[in-house]
């Protein structure tokens, strides 16, 4: 094996990381659509593994053994599941939280579900689950709140971009003339992946901005300054009650478990590297 600087080193653990969850995801994905753009993404990154290590076919290439012999950990395995089976909904304890909120189309012509499902869970944390945690309920300390500030413009960013893609994907469906399908299909494909990643990183940057709230809150901390308040929602200014009535930290918990799981459940690989 040939000897490596410590970035060359840091790039290909990354590189078969990302090979390693995305064969994952397409042996176990029951996703048509899911499965063939992880399949165009994986060979970037495949191709990159080829510069990296000319000497390795990266078709029959064993990430575990390369690492090994590199002296680099094992890879966790990744796998994708359906979705979970709802369970009594009457119940806020019970089942899956994302099966609380019936999944929608992000447009009319839309059949890709990881969009799908990552438009409607995008549109209930900005209108049902932000709110509670937005400054017109949740009051926070200096820090914590530009933070949030900042967050809050990111989720903007990606319902925009949701916007952009949704666009998209209704011209390509009504598109007549196959030159111009053509051009379509790229920028939709192209959309799609940005969309998908970014959001998906947005979801994580709220995740851990309000993990970070929830260890405050356990160790007594003052992030909070209104932790034992009660939301009341103002119909009159906002779209959703949804946690009309919850304490404010139980409130922050719930958001914070939320983002996990439409993260859990979208599943996309850790590792977000450019391609060459």
């Amino acid at each position: 094996m040939a000897a490596y600087s410590d970035e060359q080193l840091k790039e290909i653990d990354k590189v078969l990381k990302y090979i390693k969850q995305m064969e994952g995801i397409i042996r176990t994905s029951p996703s048509r659509e899911q499965v063939e753009r992880v399949r165009k993404e994986l060979k970037k990154f495949r191709d990159r593994l080829k510069e990296l290590m000319p000497h390795i076919d990266p078709l029959k290439a064993n990430p575990d053994e390369i690492r090994e012999q590199l002296g680099l950990g094992k890879v966790a395995e990744v796998a994708v599941t359906g979705p979970a089976v709802p369970t009594n909904r009457a119940d806020p304890d019970s089942g899956d939280i994302l099966d609380r909120f019936p999944l929608q189309k992000a447009s009319a012509h839309c059949t890709d579900p990881d969009v799908n499902l990552m438009a409607t869970m995008l549109l209930v944390m900005q209108k049902d689950y932000w709110p509670a945690v937005s400054e017109q309920h949740c009051k926070l300390d200096f820090s914590s709140g530009n933070e949030r500030d900042a967050i809050r413009v990111l989720l903007e960013n990606a319902v925009r971009s949701l916007k952009v893609l949704a666009e998209t994907i209704e011209e390509y469906a009504t598109a007549d003339k196959q030159d111009f399908r053509e051009q379509l299909l790229k920028m939709k494909n192209k959309q799609t992946r940005i969309f998908l990643f970014e959001t998906n990183e947005v979801m994580k940057k709220v995740r851990d901005f309000l993990k970070k709230l929830v260890d405050d809150l356990d160790r007594g901390g003052g992030a909070v300054m209104n932790k034992e308040d009660i939301i009341k929602t103002n119909a009159r200014f906002e779209e959703s009650n949804y946690l009309e009535g919850r304490v404010i930290r139980d409130a922050i918990r719930e958001v914070e478990y939320f983002a996990g799981k439409v993260i859990e459940r979208l599943n996309l690989p850790q590792f977000k590297i450019k391609a060459p």
